[in-house]
């Protein structure tokens, strides 16, 4: 095994640089993971041009990945149920089990900085998968996978048991019900999965005239109508599938401000609404928001990942080979391609995901 780990390290606003760090020494209670794959996130392409909520620059970025375990203590391998050449999954959270968030159980909140985003002057690092290795540190949350999916197919278990929680637990679809999912990016898609999944009546991905091979995708994934219209015409629409009640759980995964409009239009009475995206470029003001909040009584919800028992199902959701997933993953890229792979989605229509590969 080599002594040193390539990683892509974010140091600000554009300015990314493929640098060698040293591997870490393993002790008692962590360990060092070899990456096969690790997803580009949204959060990573937001990072990569300033919007930095997440994280402490500079990181090495990449936070949705799978690798195998080439080196693990006695205490982790005891606590996390793994071994020296297991496959496992890690959740993108250090949470610290003693703040306010964490003893809530909502360790997803937690101010510990996160894979992904926390600084190469701590330890060794490599907290970001967009690298060689990633550092196991004791806080770590693992999730075995089997040997059989591909890796560029198990990295998308963040988006999907994402999808799956947001629709079921979160948007607390009723059996039979509507889903209307706003804006087919990658979690946008596996919102599709989640409400087939949980047993949707109706299905419906609404996106801009541009996102026309997204919306492909979401067809073969099991929606039952796509949209990219008006306001008014995607409303309509809605309306006649429904019966006039529109949508029971609406989820906006959208970046922008003005797809607010949308959601509150499409959104039944008593619907409960999903907030993914982050609003920006105008649009959807607060006055027509509140009025719809309180006239249609309104259940609005922010999100911040999925619970940790979202995991496993999704990862034998995988495993199964119940959905073709492997449309979701549009384009490859190597550690020295890393800023490519977060500035490519936008230049190009057909791009849904990209995956860095070591």
């Amino acid at each position: 095994m080599a002594n040193t780990s390539r990683a892509a390290v974010l140091h600000g606003a554009g300015d990314l640089r493929i640098e060698t760090l040293p591997l870490p020494a393993v002790g008692w209670d962590d360990g060092l993971l070899k990456v096969e794959a690790t997803g580009v996130c949204g959060t990573d392409m937001a990072a990569y041009h300033g919007v930095n909520p997440y994280y402490e620059l500079p990181c090495v970025l990449g936070h949705e990945f799978v690798g195998r375990i080439v080196e693990i203590g006695p205490e982790a391998s005891r606590r996390w149920g793994v071994k020296e050449g297991d496959r496992i999954v890690v959740e993108e959270y250090l949470p610290c089990g003693t703040c306010r968030s964490c003893l809530a159980g909502a360790y997803q909140m937690c101010d510990v900085p996160r894979y992904g985003g926390k600084s190469i002057h701590i330890g060794s690092g490599l907290y970001g998968a967009f690298s060689d290795y990633v550092y196991l540190h004791p806080q770590a949350i693992v999730h075995k996978v089997a040997e059989e999916p591909s890796a560029e197919l198990v990295q998308l278990y963040i988006p999907l048991s994402n999808g799956l929680d947001w629709v079921s637990h979160v948007g607390q679809l009723p059996p039979g019900g509507t889903v209307v999912i706003v804006g087919p990016g990658p979690h946008g898609l596996s919102c599709v999965v989640g409400a087939r999944e949980a047993g949707a009546g109706l299905v419906v991905v609404v996106g801009r005239p541009g996102d026309v091979p997204r919306l492909e995708v979401a067809k073969v994934l099991g929606a039952d109508l796509t949209l990219a219209g008006s306001v008014e015409e995607v409303t309509a629409e809605v309306a006649d599938r429904t019966g006039g009640r529109l949508a029971d759980t609406v989820i906006n995964t959208a970046d922008s401000s003005a797809a607010l409009e949308m959601v509150v239009a499409v959104a039944g009475d008593r619907a409960t609404v999903i907030q993914v995206g982050l609003p920006k470029d105008g649009g959807g003001g607060a006055e027509a928001l509140v009025d719809a909040l309180n006239r249609k009584v309104l259940t609005f919800r922010g999100v911040r990942g999925r619970p940790s028992r979202a995991v496993p199902p999704t990862l034998r959701l995988i495993e199964s080979g119940k959905y073709p997933l492997e449309r979701l993953n549009t384009h490859r890229f190597s550690i020295e391609q890393t800023e490519r792979a977060l500035t490519f989605s936008g230049q190009d229509a057909s791009a849904i995901r990209s995956v860095v590969i070591p």
